[in-house]
């Protein structure tokens, strides 16, 4: 295309190619969008087309539990046999342990042994940030917040 252009006429009205070439640009960008949402869609077809083979092959899997239930408690047993306190309650007993200090919810996770759970636990930590059980500080830092009493 840029080799195409004339270039003494160029030279002698920039202006027009300028204008030209930028409304060419926005008609390349209108179709590149297009052609990333085909492509978007079509990738979609093709993964449930990969699913409907695998259901086929393998069968339906079984129905998971909801997103309510695994978000707040941990399905593995504690020591003793007892079942793990939820989620958010072990993060406050843990932050309460030292309320100035300013945790990031990776640290959360690893001294609660979910580092493979860590979007969960961010959630979980949003989650009491909202119902201020803890404070969210600026660079995503976590600080547990006691109790006000009236």
């Amino acid at each position: 295309m840029i080799e195409a252009l004339p270039w003494e006429e160029v030279a002698g009205n920039p202006d027009k190619y300028i204008q030209l070439l930028e409304e060419k640009e926005i008609e390349l960008q209108r179709d590149m969008f297009k052609v990333r949402q085909e492509l978007r869609l079509v990738r979609q077809v093709k993964k449930q087309m990969q699913i409907a083979d695998e259901w086929r092959s393998s069968g339906i899997p079984e129905q998971r539990q909801s997103d309510t239930d695994s978000d707040d408690v941990e399905p593995t047993a504690a020591a003793g046999g007892f079942p793990a306190a939820p989620r958010k309650t072990r993060i406050l007993r843990l932050m309460a342990q030292d309320p100035t200090r300013q945790w990031k919810a990776l640290e959360v996770a690893n001294a609660l042994n979910e580092a493979d759970k860590i979007k969960s636990v961010r959630v979980a930590a949003d989650e009491l940030a909202k119902s201020g059980s803890l404070i969210k500080l600026p660079n995503a830092f976590y600080q547990y917040a006691p109790p006000q009493h009236p």
